[in-house]
C-alpha cells in the first residue's frame, strides 16, 4: 500500500510494484478523479492486470478519514498487507495553511497523518512486512547539498503542529525530520508493538526530484522555470534524480530480500546512509512519538498499537 500514489514519486513505485508478477499494489487517493485516472494508468502495466491494483480513498489531511482507512483497506478484500510506503507528501510557501483537525498542513500530513496510519495499520502488517518512510535529505542541515533549501528548526512538536507565520520550506523539512525520527523510533518500539514478527522498518531520501510537483503552490511563473530546468537538474546536480529511478530504488525496498532484518536502515539517493545527528536523538524521538500520540487521539488508548 503507497500513500500519495496518484502522482510523482507514489506514482512512479506503484508502477514498478504492479509489474511485479503476485504483487497486488493499492495506491491512496485524496483526490477521486485522479485516483480513477491513476488506477486506469497502473492496471495497464499490473502484471495481474485490473485485479492486481486497488485506489482506496485517503485524505491524510483529515485524521477521521485516516480513523476510516483500516476498515476500508478490510472491505477492499485484497491479499495480505505485506508492505506499507508512506509517500505522500506536500509543501507550502508558509505556515498558515492548516489540516481539516487545525494543524499546520506540512506537519499534519507529513508527519501526523502518517504517524497516525502507520499505528493503526500495524496488527494488519503480515510477519517479515515492511515500512517504508518516505523522508527527504532537507531533514539534514546542508544548504549546498539541498540547493539552498532552509534546514529544519525543531521545536516542541505542539508548536510545529500549530499553525503560524514562518517559512513553508522550514516547515516542510521539519516535517522530514520528524519522518526520520518517526522511523527510527518506529523500529525500536517494533519489538513490542509486534513481537517477534520480524517487520523492519526503514526510511527512504530519494534525492532533489524537480518533476514531483512539490510546487504546485508557488507562482505560475516559478512553476514554468523550474519545470523548464527540472531535465537539467536531474541530470547535472549532485544527489537530484527522476521519480523513475527514485521509484526502482523505493520498490526495492519492499521486495528485496537484502532489505528485510535489521530495520531502522536510511537509503540515501542510492546508497545507505546515516540520519542526521538530529534525527538520532532518541529523547527527541520519545517526545515527538508521545505528543503525536496526544495530537491525534491515541494517547492513553488501551486498544492503540
Amino acid at each position: 500500500m503507497i500513500t500519495g500514489g496518484t502522482s510523482g514519486l507514489g506514482r512512479a513505485c506503484a508502477a514498478v510494484l504492479a509489474g511485479v508478477p503476485g504483487w497486488t499494489v493499492a495506491v491512496t487517493a485524496r483526490d477521486a478523479e485522479r485516483g480513477r485516472a491513476a488506477g486506469d494508468a497502473l492496471r495497464r502495466v499490473a502484471s495481474g492486470g485490473a485485479s492486481g491494483v486497488a485506489v482506496l480513498p485517503l485524505d491524510l489531511a483529515d485524521l477521521a478519514s485516516v480513523r476510516a482507512f483500516p476498515a476500508r483497506l478490510a472491505a477492499a478484500d485484497l491479499p495480505p498487507l505485506h508492505a506499507v510506503v508512506a509517500n505522500a507528501g506536500l509543501q507550502h510557501r508558509d505556515r498558515r495553511h492548516v489540516t481539516a483537525d487545525g494543524f499546520e498542513a506540512a506537519f499534519g500530513v507529513n508527519h501526523l497523518g502518517h504517524f497516525l496510519l502507520l499505528r493503526l495499520l500495524l496488527p494488519a502488517l503480515v510477519p517479515d512486512g515492511r515500512v517504508v518512510i518516505v523522508a527527504s535529505g532537507t531533514h539534514k542541515a546542508r544548504r549546498v547539498r539541498n540547493a539552498g533549501f532552509p534546514p529544519p528548526r525543531w521545536q516542541d512538536p505542539r508548536v510545529l503542529a500549530a499553525p503560524g507565520a514562518g517559512s513553508g520550506q522550514v516547515a516542510y523539512a521539519t516535517s522530514k525530520l520528524a519522518n526520520v525520527l518517526t522511523m527510527l523510533e518506529l523500529d525500536r518500539r517494533m519489538g513490542a508493538l509486534r513481537p517477534g514478527t520480524g517487520i523492519a522498518v526503514h526510511g527512504f531520501d530519494p534525492g532533489l526530484m524537480p518533476e514531483t510537483g512539490l510546487d504546485r503552490d508557488y507562482p505560475p511563473a516559478a512553476q514554468r522555470a523550474y519545470g523548464l530546468l527540472a531535465p537539467a537538474i536531474a541530470a547535472l546536480v549532485p544527489g537530484a534524480t527522476t521519480p523513475a529511478k527514485a521509484a526502482r530504488r523505493l520498490a526495492g525496498m519492499v521486495t528485496d530480500p537484502a532489505w528485510g532484518m535489521p530495520g531502522g536502515r536510511y537509503l540515501e539517493v542510492a546508497r545507505e546512509g546515516t540520519p542526521s545527528a538530529a534525527a538520532r536523538d532518541r529523547a527527541r524521538a520519545r517526545d515527538l512519538w508521545e505528543v503525536s500520540e496526544e495530537l491525534v487521539g491515541l494517547a492513553g488508548d488501551p486498544a492503540a498499537p
